[in-house]
């Protein structure tokens, strides 16, 4: 009976042992999530969805990650792009990075907020939060956005590895100058139906208004707004200079460029592959970078040939802001995860 029941554990153990040695090595359809940071490194054939259109500076930069990747990983990692929404809108592919239908995204980092888990990344797009895109990026790569970034990829399933890469900031036209923020009083500003930004436009004495952009020429044009906020290649591509005076550059919104991949694929990853994809996102980040700023001055001097362009005080309206907006939504935790203000706060007054 002894003989028996030893015999019985060897052949359970030797089944179990073979189950383990059976899991996939191939990323896109294995459910193994444990590291590979040491041992035999796996091949990857990962699939890489943007919604962006291949004019899009993000797209350049893209091109050249995959190249990058494929450099500093020894061919161990190959990556197609799928960029033009072929793979579905960002609601279809950053929770498709769980199930397969997607391995890796791009975009901006304040959508990564859209997962539950991730809410704490919504305050990155905060208006008025950053003075440059450098403290922003500056943030995004501290050991305080790391305990983050680990949190959500834990919660989520879905990592972002790298943040790099200049985004469009949000300015704003208007029908008369805007030079301090009390000339924001009364001021009738279009803006997205977004709880914090109205909530900002209202405590700088703005009036805001909620219209579909499609309509916005026109509205602008009959006074059904006195301002709006989108960026200089917006204003320049829907020739809202037609209809709008005055240019102030406020950068009052920004965001940054984010990497992101299905946290089990990850996870397979070696240590060295990991390197890899991070050092080419990051290289690559700097490419998008270089094209957005270099688009985005070529505009600004066209529209001030086209404008009146307005030099905004932006200190007198960080200090009207205060903390009071950043503080009211960060203890309700509507537009972000409650805290989340206090940590860049505190980032910030160290930096």
């Amino acid at each position: 009976m002894k003989k028996t029941s030893v015999l019985l554990l060897a052949l359970i153990i030797s089944m179990s042992l073979l189950v383990a040695c059976g899991t996939s090595t191939n990323a896109n359809t294995g459910n193994n999530s444990n590291d590979n940071s040491g041992g035999e490194e796996k091949t990857f054939n990962l699939k890489l969805g943007s919604i962006r259109t291949d004019e899009d500076p993000a797209t350049s930069a893209l091109k050249e990650f995959i190249k990058l990747v494929d450099e500093k990983s020894n061919g161990t990692i190959k990556i197609t792009l799928y960029n033009n929404s072929v793979l579905g809108g960002l609601t279809d592919m950053l929770p498709g990075m769980t199930t397969g239908v997607v391995d890796m995204m791009h975009d901006r980092i304040s959508c990564y907020g859209m997962l539950d888990g991730a809410a704490k990344f919504n305050i990155a797009a905060a208006p008025f939060l950053w003075e440059s895109y450098e403290q922003l990026e500056g943030f995004m790569n501290s050991d305080d956005a790391k305990v983050w970034f680990d949190e959500a990829a834990k919660s989520t399933g879905v990592r972002a590895f790298a943040v790099k890469g200049e985004t469009e900031a949000r300015e704003l036209s208007s029908s008369k100058p805007v030079v301090t923020a009390d000339d924001f009083k009364g001021l009738k500003v279009r803006t997205a139906e977004i709880a914090v930004v109205q909530q900002t436009m209202k405590a700088l004495g703005a009036e805001p208004v909620v219209i579909p952009f499609n309509d916005l020429y026109m509205s602008l044009r009959q006074g059904t707004a006195d301002a709006q906020e989108n960026g200089f290649l917006t204003i320049k591509n829907s020739s809202l200079y037609e209809v709008q005076k005055y240019l102030m550059q406020t950068d009052y919104i920004r965001d940054i460029s984010a990497y992101y991949i299905s946290e089990n694929i990850w996870n397979q990853m070696s240590e060295n592959q990991k390197n890899a994809m991070i050092e080419a996102a990051n290289e690559a980040g700097e490419i998008e970078s270089q094209i957005t700023r270099e688009q985005i001055n070529e505009t600004l001097e066209l529209l001030k040939e086209k404008m009146d362009f307005v030099e905004i005080d932006l200190d007198s309206v960080r200090a009207k802001l205060g903390d009071s907006i950043y503080e009211q939504f960060d203890a309700e935790g509507r537009a972000w995860a409650t805290g989340a203000y206090e940590v860049i706060k505190n980032y910030k007054g160290k930096n």
